[in-house]
């Protein structure tokens, strides 16, 4: 862990939440410093003795993502194909129903990556009547947002088309390409519009980034989950890249029976035009 994040008032945050937790889920938008506080995390949790345990979207996905599911549900124009979307997300919950079975002892903490954004791990933050809602919607459990400011976001985006052009490290491949960041944040205005969240007329395209929206948006997309919003006006020190995580975790993956399950109870939920509009209604929670 950096010594000097663990001063800062965001530090003092994650530390609390390592102990107290049994399960933490960064969300927000990509670019928002979800890796960073998600690495940090996971250090402040190994020196106070929890056991981590970790679920992230881009690892899951890559689970559904075989040449033979590609080759009937290939990636569409903003990302991976609604069905494959859906599959990912049903698994994601289904994980974490077997997590809780698996692991009572409080010792055991699971943290996740889980981006919400165009139908990203959203099931998670749906209210549904199942067994793992209740740990959801729990106070143990807590669904966390960073919030940049203006200038911190413009230099977040900066270092994500640096790394992304050039990354250090393996897992900066997969980071959202910088297109995906700019849709991200234009789904974030648009779905704002369509919930009421901001007037139509000051949704004209392209429109800048502004923390006061972005704390709103997500509010209310968490509005049924204990959720915790870190303020970000600094660009903490940190050594290495943002996905260097240290220390002995547990990397929850989808098994080949688990994807086989999960996509044939989407098929037969829905076919490909109900699964695109269900994640076009992603913001519907």
């Amino acid at each position: 862990m950096d010594r000097g994040f663990a001063e800062t008032e965001n530090g003092r945050i994650l530390a609390e939440m390592a102990r107290n937790c049994r399960m933490i889920f960064f969300t927000g938008l990509p670019a928002s410093g979800k890796s960073f506080f998600l690495r940090e995390l996971i250090s402040i949790a190994g020196n106070v003795g929890r056991c981590v345990h970790l679920i992230r979207w881009d690892a899951a996905l890559a689970s559904f993502q075989t040449d033979e599911i590609l080759a009937s549900y290939p990636d569409v124009a903003d990302g991976s194909h609604p069905i494959v979307r859906r599959a990912a997300g049903l698994w994601g919950r289904q994980a974490v129903a077997r997590w809780l079975e698996m692991h009572p002892d409080d010792a055991d903490v699971l943290i996740g990556e889980v981006p919400i954004v165009g139908n990203r791990f959203s099931e998670l933050v749906k209210v549904l009547s199942d067994e793992v809602e209740a740990a959801l919607a729990s106070e143990t459990t807590t669904f966390v947002y960073s919030v940049p400011t203006k200038e911190i976001r413009s230099k977040l985006e900066a270092i994500r088309r640096e790394t992304f052009s050039n990354p250090k490290h393996s897992h900066e491949a997969n980071d959202a390409p910088p297109a995906t960041m700019d849709l991200a944040w234009n789904l974030t205005c648009t779905k704002s519009i369509e919930l009421g969240l901001l007037p139509s007329a000051e949704g004209e395209s392209p429109r800048r980034y502004d923390e006061v929206l972005y704390r709103r948006f997500f509010d209310h997309l968490l509005r049924n989950r204990n959720a915790e919003a870190l303020d970000v006006d600094t660009l903490y020190a940190s050594s290495g890249s943002a996905h260097d995580i240290q220390g002995d975790i547990f990397e929850i993956f989808a098994t080949p029976r688990e994807v086989a399950d999960a996509i044939a109870a989407i098929q037969a939920d829905m076919d490909a035009e109900a699964a695109t509009r269900a994640v076009e209604n992603w913001h519907r929670i």
